[in-house]
């Protein structure tokens, strides 16, 4: 890139550029480029050997025909692809303010002025129907016929560029060029039947994702001043918000936008989504420079849930700009191909030469024999498209939709169909921990009462020192957790504390606690070093007791009360703001209360189930390494000190030791955005196929760099849903066991229906080899050919990828097994074209050639058919093999159509030879398979995450600290789960 001031342009560059977009979109075209040369070069070998054809002798439509046609493809493809570069949007580079290091002053400075107030006939839309529209708009599920037909269409020209469309296009080309124009329309109906197949599926689950993605967009509530100096709220939608607006929040919203805290009344938000902290964070107004983004208190956050209290703020971001969006474009490059087509692309590129080869042989076979060289040339591409598994992209559509469709029943909505075939190779599954593995929801686990108080006590006096919600309000969690506990045993009666305060101080920034006076009864609750220091019995064990409590990871209430004199109750009568000078000393310590963020009750079995399945467990959370390794206990993942990292040590780390540590370490704590998807990567690149669960902004761009990405659904955790292939509905993580197992059981089934191909096809190259080599040509023509592939790989071949096989137990379903494919497949062709040839030379000794080739077609056809029923006997197999046996029968009963396809209808004695010959070779691939394989002892079955409980683990009790569950045999006994260390107070 030149520069005026520095003298004349590097003339040695290889290409000079005037800034820095021109040199982003070179680089943007790079990708472009090479598949522009990659499809010239397949439209160029597909043009020049459908010319060649066309000098064949006798072949209509001489000239340079095909050749300048593929040209012209070619250049309309290039121009496509360049169109698309051009059409790109340069990036611009969004502007970066600290906004949580300026003061209120100096954000209004730089943020633009506020828009007016909505129209009046704007703001007549009831808010539900704007942002439905606005959703509607954002996913792209609506729009005029003609929109929904472009779209659609999008979708299936993306599908078509699976790997064996130009294979299968080239087929059906040749065949018209030979004469053959039906054989190429069924082979095209094929390809454009799968292709409108995937696409319908796919646009189905967008869909269904995109109304729930609209059903949990977040309004917002709009603040400007009127003509009288009053404030008006208006509510608007999310999107309609700008930078410099002004919005208000109250308890349970959903923040809608980045914002700059202008007022705040005692505000706690709560940021695991963003951060992975599990515990509200307290706000303030005042500027916090230098800090993390989880320190950054005075900032609010687009995603973010307010958990108690209200503030009015400016709005800095919005949009793409959110700290929430620029989380989820972390992962970036290509990801690495995934889907049963990609998959079975690599068996095709093995079989293609094999096929390819014996047409040839047939053809050579053809002119040894002296037949003509157009009819020698015909037969070998009749062989080679009769070899090409036509099927197969059907196979891989309709088995991938019928695993969504079932995981759709267990609560997973798969968006992306290739994702289901990962899911059965997934070695490794990395967690996050707030809002997945856990409720994100405080319990009440522990309760330490001192001398003189029991358990029941200690939870009445919190409860009475906890506010009632009146109006409307909403408890706040802690508050709630403390309510729950005491309700579930015993301590206090009703839905609340049995009878209300006489007066109540509650818990605000700067003022840690929060106390209650009923009569003459002071009952406080709140951090521990201010409630201690006000107990006049609170000795030094009890801050031991605390601090353990903490280290366990726990969130440390105490509890205190203090009888009040005749004159301190009437004061609180008159002037409630009386307690706080009352809560200062004098109060008796009644005990403590721990409380943690629990695991979901699915968690623990669902571990122990994907450990059962030889699948290994990560834990990335953003908690304290204590915190972290507390919850782990709770969910039974047995770990040692030395299996756990912090983020500072992951980033300390070499890239070789960081590839140890993911073989290593099992939960990864106080971990970045950055560093998930560093963890993922590193584990993807030491060649495991890993899987990322998470439903937080945070976990977004590791659930986009996973191979397999699944989100829970949260109320805001719309990154994570949009990056994910796989969608957890309604928080049911148990639904990922059932997303694995039916991976693995795809993987079992297409590889039943893909040996059953691709051995039927080998069968078929066989046959026409072993009769070419005998008369000059193959026995069965091109439309006959075509019958047995349309009877055999069709419907089928289809039945047995989406229906439960017979040998699901033999092995584990973690992608193809190439041995045992290619074994089956040797042994299918093998028995295939000895069943059709000893047919072929039974019916040739008693009968006219047409009726010996008929003979032959049934034998083939019937030999697959059984061997397709060894697999599966699902109904629907059963039902589609027996109809392609009386499709078959009538086709070649009828004597116009039997005529048409070149055969004659058979008697009794052509049949019995016919299934004679194809009851052997099923019989001899039955006993083949068993014999090669070894007779191996089918594996234990495992039916459902039922099936496996977790092992029950032994509690370690902690010393002098009394756990809730032995006193209440309401509540079970739990290990305790995590926070942060450093936190101990409300």
């Amino acid at each position: 890139m030149p520069n005026a001031d520095a003298g004349p342009p590097p003339w040695t560059a290889d290409l000079i550029v005037t800034d820095l977009a021109g040199a982003w979109r070179v680089l943007h075209a790079l990708p472009a480029a090479r598949a522009a040369s990659r499809r010239g070069v397949e439209i160029s070998a597909g043009a020049s050997a459908l010319g060649a054809l066309l000098m064949l002798p006798g072949v209509r439509g001489r000239g340079p025909g095909p050749v300048t046609t593929g040209a012209a493809a070619g250049l309309l493809s290039g121009a496509l692809l360049a169109r698309a570069v051009l059409r790109a949007p340069t990036p611009l580079p969004a502007p970066v303010h600290e906004w949580h290091a300026m003061s209120v002053e100096q954000v209004r400075t730089l943020l633009p002025a506020p828009e007016p107030a909505e129209s009046p006939k704007r703001s007549r839309q009831p808010l539900a129907v704007r942002t439905l529209k606005a959703a509607q708009r954002g996913v792209q599920i609506t729009g005029r016929p003609r929109q929904r037909v472009w779209q659609f269409a999008k979708v299936v020209r993306a599908e078509l560029s699976d790997p064996l469309t130009p294979v299968l296009a080239l087929g059906s080309a040749a065949s018209a060029v030979l004469g053959s124009p039906v054989d190429a329309v069924l082979v095209g109906s094929v390809l454009a039947g799968n292709a409108m197949l995937a696409a319908s599926q796919r646009l189905r689950a967008e869909s269904r994702l995109n109304q729930l993605l609209a059903q949990q967009i977040p309004p917002a509530r709009r603040v400007t001043i009127g003509p009288d100096g009053t404030p008006r709220y208006t509510d608007v939608i999310a999107a309609q918000l700008r930078p410099g607006d002004v919005i208000e929040v109250r308890t349970h919203e959903v923040v809608p936008a980045d914002a700059r805290l202008i007022e705040e009344d005692d505000l706690e938000v709560d940021e695991s989504t963003l951060t992975g902290e599990s515990l509200p964070v307290e706000k303030q107004i005042e500027a916090t420079p230098g800090a993390e983004l989880a320190e950054r208190r005075c900032m609010l956050f687009a995603g973010t849930s307010v958990v108690a209290g209200t503030a009015v703020a400016l709005v800095t971001a919005v949009g793409s700009d959110t700290q929430a969006r620029r989380a989820a474009l972390l992962a970036s490059g290509e990801l690495a191909p995934v889907g049963l087509q990609h998959q079975l692309s690599q068996l095709t590129n093995r079989a293609f030469p094999v096929s390819m080869a014996g047409g040839a042989l047939v053809s050579a076979l053809g002119l040894v024999r002296s037949k003509g060289l157009r009819q020698a040339v015909a037969s070998g591409i009749a062989v080679s498209v009769a070899a090409v598994p036509e099927g197969m992209p059907l196979v891989a559509t309709l088995a991938q939709a019928a695993s969504a469709r079932r995981l759709t029943n267990f609560g997973a909505l798969v968006r992306i169909p290739r994702s289901v075939e990962a899911l059965g190779r997934v070695d490794v599954v990395c967690f996050d921990k707030t809002g997945t593995l856990s409720e994100n929801r405080l319990r009440v686990v522990r309760v330490h009462p001192t001398a003189g108080y029991s358990p029941e006590d200690v939870l009445r006096y919190a409860a009475h020192a906890a506010p009632i919600a009146t109006g409307g309000a909403q408890v706040h969690s802690t508050d709630r957790a403390i309510i729950e506990a005491a309700l579930s045993n015993g301590a206090v009666t009703g839905s609340a504390p049995a009878t209300a305060p006489d007066a109540h101080l509650p818990f605000r920034s700067g003022r840690s606690f929060s106390a209650s006076v009923s009569g003459d009864e002071l009952t406080v609750k709140g951090a521990p070093e201010v409630v201690l220091a006000a107990c006049h019995d609170a000795g030094a064990d009890l801050e031991h007791t605390v601090r353990q409590l903490a280290a366990e990871g726990l969130r440390v209430i105490a509890v205190a009360r203090r009888r009040l004199t005749a004159e301190h109750a009437q004061l609180v009568q008159d002037d409630e703001d009386a307690i706080d000078g009352m809560c200062d000393g004098g109060l008796s310590l009644a005990g403590l209360v721990g409380l943690c963020d629990t695991p979901r009750a699915q968690a623990p079995e669902l571990l122990a189930n994907l450990r059962r399945r030889d699948v290994d467990i990560r834990l990335i959370t953003g908690d304290h390494p204590i915190t972290a390794t507390a919850i782990a206990a709770e969910l039974g993942i047995p770990v040692s000190p030395d299996q756990v990292i912090s983020g500072a040590e992951w980033d300390a780390m070499s890239r070789k030791d960081q590839e140890r540590a993911v073989t290593e370490r099992v939960i990864f704590a106080r971990m970045s955005p950055e560093n998930k998807v560093a963890i993922v990567q590193t584990l993807e690149r030491a060649g495991r196929v890993c899987a990322m669960v998470g439903d937080g902004s945070n976990d977004a761009a590791a659930i986009r760099a996973a191979t397999v990405g699944l989100a829970v659904v949260a109320r805001s955790s719309d990154p994570a849903r949009t990056a994910a292939d796989v969608v957890l509905v309604d928080g049911r993580i148990e639904a990922l066991l059932h997303a694995i197992e039916e991976g693995r059981e795809l993987w079992r089934r297409v590889q039943a229906a893909v040996s059953v191909l691709l051995g039927g096809n080998a069968g078929e190259v066989g046959f026409a080899v072993i009769g070419s080599s005998i008369t000059g040509s193959s026995p069965l023509n091109t439309r006959q050919l075509l019958l047995v592939n349309m009877l055999t790989d069709a419907l089928p071949a289809a039945a047995l990828a989406v229906s439960p096989t017979t040998r699901s137990a033999d092995r584990d379903g973690r992608g193809p097994d190439q041995q045992a494919l290619w074994r089956a497949v040797a042994i299918r062709g093998t028995t295939t074209a000895a069943a059709a040839t000893a047919a072929w030379a039974m019916a040739g000794f008693t009968g006219r050639p047409q009726r010996a080739s008929t003979v032959a077609l049934v034998a083939l056809v019937t030999a697959q058919l059984g061997q397709t029923l060894l697999d599966s006997h699902a109904p629907l197999v059963v039902g589609t093999a027996l109809g392609s046996l009386a499709a078959m029968g009538t086709l070649i009963s009828i004597p116009g159509l039997s005529q048409l396809l070149g055969c004659t209808p058979l008697g009794p004695l052509a049949w019995a030879q016919a299934l004679a010959s194809a009851g052997v070779a099923t019989v001899a691939v039955a006993v083949g398979t068993r014999l090669l394989s070894g007779q191996h002892l089918p594996a234990p079955e495992i039916d459902g995450p039922e099936a496996a409980q977790p092992a029950p683990r032994q509690r370690a009790r902690a010393p002098r600290i009394t756990r809730l569950a032995e006193w209440s045999a309401a509540k079970p006994a739990r290990q305790p789960a995590g926070r942060r260390n450093d936190r101990s107070s409300t």
